[in-house]
């Protein structure tokens, strides 16, 4: 009767019934529903193909097709099915997590989609109801449905579920009682016979389907393991645990994924939005076009760049667009407080990077103006702006949503770094040498370094950012040169060594692993790679020896390639090297390191190092002997500066007007002032040496 009703209701307002196939037991209890109510030329089933099914399953889809097809002369079961291999999503996208299930919507919805269009002969998404098989007592989130779901889950679709309120055994009966082929998957001892691989199934599935198909997996799992190496696990028993454990269906983000060229960086968002895109995967003219009811106006000013304005909201927007060696650099002017400009300005430019050409954007899409196939295209005359395909999920994209690494931003500093994000570097250091000058780099070009990141790799790129932000030379929550970079600039050039103190007394703060170093490594111990190990295994017992493995081997590289240290002969060739860690080498393997430190710390440097303990820890009134007896975050720890020079410099510093010291009679009263700034003190110490 349900099924009859609302065939009945809805046959003149939609333009298509479809009967939703899998093969497992509810779809064929809805097949056989529908196929006694509605005559077989009045519905489509449709089975959806996404490469995953069990190979029971595809035996049942056979069965069920000649079955009907006896029964039903006129019977047709469609297959949807995606011209790419689901080994090679599975390469590109990362396997579908538990926080990142792309293959439902890729492989089921977008297909889906393609398929109707496709039967109905329409550019436009079909308005269809979809008779399918889910039942309240599969899940309490699934209890919550209602018995028609109007556009809940897609616009153009309306889903009807006439078993609803059935339980395992009524579905069971009903096929005895029909005579009805069941998917021997069941008869293994299977709840739910869905993909061969998947970030919900059971623990009992995972060994049901081990043991009666013990090669099905291997494809899947060999690119898990694949991932698992990429992440830095290098036994084979641990790269086996992580598998068995399900700890790959937790990964929520880019880390492990096969690196490419594309990425986005959005510079700044307020007063002006500001990206710069790099090897795009899509036209971002198409996304853009998406964005306005009139169509933009662009006015060449040199060669391969253009000014505009196009109409959003009602409001004139003006914009600059330049696109030279597979980069786009955006901006787009006056965007303050302009929330929904700036997200849909974001989702532009990110589809317009990451953009697979999956299709999930296309079923959102209400008109048909939007095609997916091998190259995006929009019919501008159907598109009615309603920014469905950017609602997807918050970056606008489901495959952005695996591509962008987390940069990470500034952490908390002092001795209560967060125990958070020390594995972000992978195995990358700061560098700049002659061969690699990263850093010269970065003060010679500022703000166009982000557009092309001077020959950064892929995976080099998201190691630096964190460096430099945890150095805060760009500003944590947008890609920024900061004010401290701006004033450190002229100084990179002319004192250079001055520049990497202060630097490294921003890493030793905001850098989880360099505050480890800073205080936990003490002066003139020799470290080899072991004893630095169990020393942070000490501090982050929760953390595996590969993860933690990881910054050790980024800190080592950066005092490798930078003046914060390098080996003994490195260092015999310059007075200028901080000798933070003196590094022992066997050809080109670092072994062990032993932090030196040198006397030859600027005074400016060292007032820069106490008004940030000042303000990261509320010390303003300290002691010498804090810093040389009690371990506070100071010249010694970061530096390994002599006492005496500490108090050489501490007069000086006095007679500069920047603190007060008490010195005589045994007294080593240092007193800040709670007026000043670390950056003032910095600013105005500068300003005095010009």
């Amino acid at each position: 009767d349900f099924i009859k009703n609302s065939f009945e209701l809805y046959s003149k307002k939609v333009n298509a019934f479809v009967v939703a196939f899998s093969g497992g037991k509810d779809s064929q209890v809805i097949l056989d529903l529908v196929s006694r109510v509605i005559p077989v030329e009045e519905y489509k089933a449709v089975f959806t193909d996404t490469g995953m099914e069990l190979p029971c399953t595809q035996d049942t889809i056979k069965e069920t097709e000649m079955y009907y097809r006896n029964k039903y002369p006129q019977f047709i079961l469609h297959h949807a099915k995606s011209d790419k291999s689901v080994i090679d999503m599975w390469n590109s996208y990362g396997p579908p997590s538990r926080v990142n299930r792309w293959c439902c919507s890729v492989l089921k919805t977008a297909l889906f989609g393609r398929k109707m269009k496709e039967l109905l002969s329409t550019t436009k998404q079909p308005k269809v109801i979809v008779f399918e098989g889910v039942r309240s007592d599969e899940s309490s989130r699934r209890e919550a449905y209602n018995r028609i779901g109007e556009g809940v889950k897609h616009i153009n679709i309306v889903n009807c579920r006439p078993i609803f309120k059935w339980n395992t055994t009524e579905v069971f009966l009903y096929l005895f009682s029909r005579g009805i082929h069941i998917n021997p998957g069941y008869s293994m001892g299977l709840t739910r016979a869905g993909c061969s691989v998947c970030p919900f199934a059971s623990d009992w599935s995972e060994f049901v389907i081990r043991k009666k198909y013990p090669l099905l997996a291997k494809q899947y799992t060999d690119v898990i393991e694949k991932m698992a190496r990429n992440i830095g696990i290098k036994s084979q028993e641990r790269i086996d645990h992580y598998i068995s454990s399900g700890n790959w269906k937790k990964n929520a983000g880019g880390k492990g994924l096969i690196f490419d060229s594309s990425r986005i960086d959005i510079i700044s968002k307020e007063p002006n939005f500001e990206c710069v895109v790099l090897n795009p995967k899509t036209e971002w003219r198409t996304w853009f076009r998406t964005l306005m009811h009139e169509a933009p106006l662009f006015y060449p000013i040199g060669t391969n760049k253009y000014s505009g304005e196009f109409k959003y909201d009602g409001q004139i927007v003006k914009f600059e667009v330049e696109e030279f060696n597979s980069t786009i650099h955006f901006r787009a002017f006056g965007t303050t407080n302009k929330i929904l400009l700036i997200s849909h300005l974001s989702k532009t430019f990110t589809k317009t990077a990451y953009c697979e050409k999956c299709g999930v954007c296309e079923v959102e899409c209400p008109t048909g103006a939007l095609r997916v196939r091998n190259k995006v295209t929009l019919d501008e005359s159907m598109c009615m702006h309603c920014h469905n395909c950017f609602n997807i999920n918050t970056k606008g994209c489901i495959i952005a949503t695996r591509r962008q690494m987390y940069e990470g931003g500034k952490v908390v500093g002092g001795n209560a770094v967060k125990t958070s994000g020390i594995d972000k570097y992978s195995t990358f250091g700061i560098r700049d040498t002659f061969d690699n000058p990263w850093m010269t780099n970065f003060f010679s070009n500022m703000n166009n370094w982000f557009i092309g990141y001077s020959g950064l790799g892929p995976k080099q790129i998201p190691a630096m950012l964190a460096w430099m932000r945890e150095a805060e030379l760009v500003t944590e929550k947008e890609k920024k040169v900061s004010d401290l970079a701006i004033l450190l600039k002229p100084e990179f050039f002319s004192h250079p060594s001055l520049v990497w103190q202060i630097i490294w007394t921003n890493l030793s703060f905001n850098s989880a692993i360099a505050n480890w170093y800073t205080n936990n490594i003490h002066v003139g111990i020799t470290y080899d790679r072991t004893g630095l190990l169990e020393n942070l295994k000490e501090e982050y017992p929760h953390l595996n020896e590969t993860t933690l493995g990881n910054p050790i081997a980024a800190l080592l590289n950066t005092f490798a390639s930078t003046p914060l240290g390098g080996t003994a002969a490195d260092i015999a060739e310059s007075n200028d090297n901080l000798r933070v860690g003196i590094l022992t080498k066997s050809g080109n393997a670092i072994k062990a390191i032993q932090k030196v430190g040198t006397n030859r710390i600027s005074a400016v440097a060292i007032a820069y190092l106490l008004y940030k303990n000042a303000e990261e820890n509320d010390a303003y009134e300290v002691t010498v002997s804090d810093f040389y007896e009690r371990n506070m975050h100071g010249v010694y720890n970061v530096f390994g500066l002599p006492a005496e020079a500490f108090i050489s410099a501490l007069r000086a510093l006095m007679n500069m007007g920047v603190l007060t010291v008490d010195l005589l009679g045994g007294l080593d009263n240092i007193h800040l002032n709670r007026g000043f700034s670390s950056y003032q003190v910095l600013r105005d110490l500068l300003s005095r040496m010009k």
